[in-house]
């Protein structure tokens, strides 16, 4: 069943609209200064006004927040703020100008590339594509999921598009068999315990939770062979940084020193030991009560880039995905999606 399920995944759609947006509340970091103004005597000690949308508070960004926590973003002489919004339009407040990079997926970014918006990738926080997929404990197969609810996400979400990926798979119709939920991770093992959900989509924090409750994995995407059987790569750069394109080149050192700091905290991930990855993080996820799990799960399984630079391959799955999607019908080029010369440059300046 497994094998059936995953030989197809790659040809069904899967966006990475997954995450619901950026944009105007601030929930850490708090400054004085309006996003993206140089203040005055910057070179003289002061710091270079950042902000960054994100659309949630996701351990797989973690090279950001190790960068804000640790300190890098001061040292590359930028004030950076990270505020956390819930939109329709998630790359709204970068075009607008409010906030000079945001978070986000790549499915997307070749969407608005393709229709000539200007935008433009140029950090990955990881490596691979980071979604399992749990039944509940008295579920037998994905086929006995028909006339059930699945927790699969917002309707135009990555995670719906890989539970219906399933679903569909499993010869079940996605869009009259099953019904679906949104559901916090909070709810979700409780709802899976009472029968209100039969199966969900999983990230690596509620991956963690539902292992440790006794579930097993039904499709599991940390498998490398799975990952490539199912993406056709063994990379897939899905959590990324982004920017107005005409802001990065109007902008470069600006750029270099924000894509340096997040170099250092990638860096951080791979030389330190999950208890000190854990103290770094803590400031950012002070409610995650299985952090240390979380963290170390991360860390085996090789999710975060150490060094921010896009594969050709998984560019390549980037667009497949993206297509197979219809957010786009012909392939972006890599040097159109990708702006690769920073992390290049901090990598070669690491060194």
């Amino acid at each position: 069943m497994k094998k059936r399920v995953l030989a197809a995944l790659l040809a069904t759609a899967m966006t990475t609209a997954m995450l619901m947006g950026c944009g105007g509340s601030s929930d850490s970091q708090e400054t004085g200064n309006n996003a993206g103004e140089t203040t005055e005597g910057q070179g003289d000690g002061e710091l270079q006004k950042i902000t960054v949308c994100e659309p949630v508070r996701g351990i797989l960004w973690a090279p950001v927040y190790v960068a804000l926590e640790e300190g890098y973003f001061e040292e590359e002489g930028l004030d950076v703020e990270i505020t956390t919004v819930q939109s329709d339009m998630p790359t709204a407040p970068v075009l607008a100008d409010e906030a000079q990079f945001g978070l986000y997926g790549p499915e997307m970014i070749c969407k608005f590339v393709a229709e000539g918006q200007d935008t433009q990738l140029i950090y990955t926080c990881t490596d691979t594509y980071p979604y399992s997929f749990f039944l509940g404990k008295n579920v037998d197969s994905i086929e006995d999921l028909k006339g059930t609810t699945v927790n699969g996400a917002d309707s135009g979400s990555s995670p719906r598009a890989f539970v219906r990926s399933i679903i569909n798979n499993a010869g079940l119709d996605a869009d009259n068999d099953v019904t679906y939920a949104n559901m916090d991770n909070s709810a979700v093992i409780a709802a899976l315990e009472s029968g209100e959900v039969s199966a969900t989509y999983a990230s690596p924090e509620l991956r963690a939770q539902l292992i440790d409750a006794g579930y097993d994995v039904t499709v599991d995407i940390y498998d490398k062979e799975v990952h490539k059987e199912l993406l056709g790569s063994e990379t897939y750069e899905m959590y990324i940084v982004f920017g107005k394109k005409s802001y990065i080149d109007e902008n470069p050192e600006i750029t270099q020193a924000f894509v340096n700091a997040c170099y250092k905290g990638a860096q951080y991930l791979e030389n330190h030991e999950v208890p000190e990855i854990v103290d770094a993080l803590q400031g950012q996820f002070s409610e995650m009560e299985n952090l240390e799990q979380i963290v170390t799960e991360c860390k085996e399984n090789s999710l975060w880039s150490a060094d921010g630079i896009f594969t050709d391959s998984g560019v390549e799955a980037i667009n497949n995905m993206a297509i197979s999607s219809g957010l786009i019908t012909e392939p972006i080029a890599k040097d159109d999606l990708v702006n690769e010369t920073f992390a290049q440059k901090a990598a070669e300046e690491a060194k």
